[in-house]
Order: C-alpha cells, then structure tokens, then sequence
C-alpha cells in the first residue's frame, strides 16, 4: 500500500506545474523568518521580508524577475536590500546588507511551493555601543523557504 502511494504522489508531482500571475500573493517561512510577496506583473515581483535570531534582526525587500512564470521549475534571478540591527555582550550597531541572487521555486503541492536561491552579498556592519568598528565584506548567501500563494499561483 505504501508503494502504491508514493507511486501515485510522485505521478501527481511529475504532473503539477506552477503559475505566477499579476496581483498574486504568497506568504513564504524561510530560516529563520518570514516574508510577503507581491507580483506587480506576470514576472515581476516584490517581496518584504524579516529575519530575527537571538540579538539579530534583519529586515529589507526583494525584488525578483521570474524568466518563465509558468513552469514545473520557476527560474529567476533579484536584487536584495536589508537593514541590521544586532546587540550582543560586547557590541551593538546597525548595518547594510545587499544580494544579488538567482534561483528556483518548484511546486510540489496546489500553493505550496519550496524556494532555493544563491548569490553574492555584500554586507557592513558598525558598531555604536563603545566604539566606532565597521566591519564589511563579501559572502554568498544561501536562502530556503517554504511558500504559500494566494490566486494561481501552484495552478
């Protein structure tokens, strides 16, 4: 039986394509936060998003460009921009980050897709509570997450 069901999923996954469209919504979980995105058009979109992990909170906009809107695999490629805040024992400041990214979002449910994208970050970071040290740098970020769509989108 349970052969049987995880042939009969699979075909149904196989069979299930993704659609992105003008004025959906989708909420997406990724770690270790949340965001809220909005298409402007068929391959457009915006999307707000925060991060909070102990001492940390990271909070900015994304933008994307989705190659083919309707498709298994939906490619894109964006832009990130966040503001941080962090306190620690030692330190406590503010800071810029900026991403480019590209990436993946692939259906695996009616709505519910998973999200994997890479890219370069460039990030600087100060410290305000004793002394003046900034900090920046260069790193690849990787992102996961989990979304919802509201409208079309899973179709």
């Amino acid at each position: 039986m349970v052969k049987k069901m995880t042939v009969v999923l699979l075909l149904f996954s196989t069979l299930l394509s993704g659609e992105v469209a003008k004025k959906d919504i989708a909420v997406g979980l990724n770690f270790p936060g949340l965001g809220v995105r909005y298409f402007l058009s068929d391959k457009i979109s915006l999307e707000g998003k925060g991060q909070i992990e102990k001492d940390i909170f990271v909070g900015g906009l994304r933008g994307y460009y989705y190659f083919s809107p309707a498709a298994k695999y939906l490619l894109f490629a964006g832009l990130e921009g966040d503001f941080v805040t962090f306190k620690g024992d030692e330190s406590e400041g503010n800071g810029i980050a900026g991403e480019l990214f590209v990436g993946s979002e692939y259906f695996f449910a009616k709505g519910f897709s998973v999200q994997l994208d890479l890219g370069p970050a460039y990030i600087s970071l100060k410290d305000t509570k004793d002394t003046s040290e900034s900090v920046d740098g260069l790193e690849y970020v990787v992102n996961f997450g989990i979304n919802y769509y509201f409208g079309k989108g899973g179709k």
